[in-house]
């Protein structure tokens, strides 16, 4: 623990701020609270830490919490995003930051007393551009329990390591980012004209420059997840739609398996229409070993999540079919979206 501190603390200048934490918000006062609390008591960082809380004018009581808490003011700052979504938050906390560090902070998420100080040293110790923790999600309840090991599964996520990697790997991505504020930067910040894969498509455009990307089971976040199937089904739809348009400015670079669930889709749609002709048995031929595929996956959640494994099939096709038809309906509306000048 001294040593890695010791290394760490060669990363940064004295009597400056070492990291800016920029947590985007909105509507978060379930979890905005804990998430400053943790921030707040991270250890073994060599500087301090400011906080800028962006929020996307929240309608519930998210800023009165963040107001008050003692530090509001000193460690923590409160700045209005009128723009709303994320990527904009992300944007004004580059502008804003004098931490020679950025964390990229998710409000419904939980750090770890040595978060920071984990990707300070991960990042000096390996030497890449980029480092994120493994995402361990968390959720409440029999159909949080599920969602959560959906996510953390390869029958859920497919080969999208940062999200269960046991080991320190090098990613195509990694989850909430932690890089040199001066690189965000030079990258120009983050891509306004996707706001719902912008993470993505900056660790992208960062490995085409070269950088590396270390995921680090030692960097220790935890993940609520949604509450409701329509609500991961809401998320899942967007995260396939913008992904879409990830894939148009980095066609090399979004992996493979990003394609599946638009696949499955298209099938299973296939499936349904070839039940009214001759050929209906093919028509089961789909859904059947998808079916069996989900079971399997039941299976093997059971051992951790008791009973709640039966709601497990449920969540993946939601997860899955609400994912492919986001990146079909993202085909279809690129003639819509004739103001975006992709580059491909």
């Amino acid at each position: 623990m001294v040593q890695r501190s010791a290394k760490a603390a060669t990363l940064v200048r004295r009597n400056r701020v070492a990291v800016t934490a920029v947590v985007a918000t909105y509507n978060e006062e379930g979890h905005i609270t804990a998430c400053l609390q943790n921030l707040l008591e991270q250890r073994d960082v060599p500087g301090d830490i400011e906080i800028l809380v962006i929020d996307g004018m929240s309608t519930d009581a998210t800023p009165w919490l963040v107001r008050a808490m003692p530090e509001y003011g000193t460690r923590i700052r409160l700045i209005q995003n009128p723009r709303k979504l994320q990527v904009y938050a992300w944007n004004t906390g580059i502008r804003e930051a004098r931490g020679e560090y950025f964390a990229m902070i998710v409000a419904h998420a939980e750090y770890g007393p040595r978060y920071i100080a984990s990707c300070l040293e991960t990042l000096s110790r390996t030497g890449a551009a980029a480092v994120g923790g493994v995402q361990r999600p968390i959720g409440s309840g029999a159909l949080g329990r599920a969602i959560a090991w959906c996510m953390a599964s390869a029958f859920g996520v497919g080969n999208a390591s940062f999200r269960y990697a046991d080991r320190e790997i090098e990613s195509d991505s990694v989850f909430s980012i932690f890089t040199r504020v001066d690189l965000l930067r030079r990258m120009g910040g983050y891509d306004e004209r996707i706001p719902f894969d912008e993470d993505s498509e900056m660790n992208y455009r960062i490995a085409a420059q070269g950088g590396r990307l270390v995921t680090s089971p030692h960097i220790n976040v935890r993940y609520h997840v949604r509450r409701t199937l329509r609500a991961l089904a809401r998320q899942m739809y967007c995260y396939g739609y913008w992904r879409r348009f990830t894939q148009l400015l980095h066609p090399r670079e979004v992996p493979l398996r990003t394609y599946a669930p638009a696949a499955l889709a298209v099938s299973l749609a296939t499936s349904v229409a070839l039940l009214g002709t001759p050929l209906r048995i093919l028509g089961l031929v789909v859904p059947a070993v998808y079916g069996a595929f989900t079971l399997l996956a039941a299976a093997r959640a059971a051992k951790h999540t008791g009973p709640a494994a039966l709601l497990v099939p449920a969540v993946l096709a939601t997860m899955h079919c609400a994912y492919g038809a986001g990146w079909i309906a993202g085909v279809l509306s690129l003639r819509k979206r004739r103001e975006i000048a992709f580059a491909t």
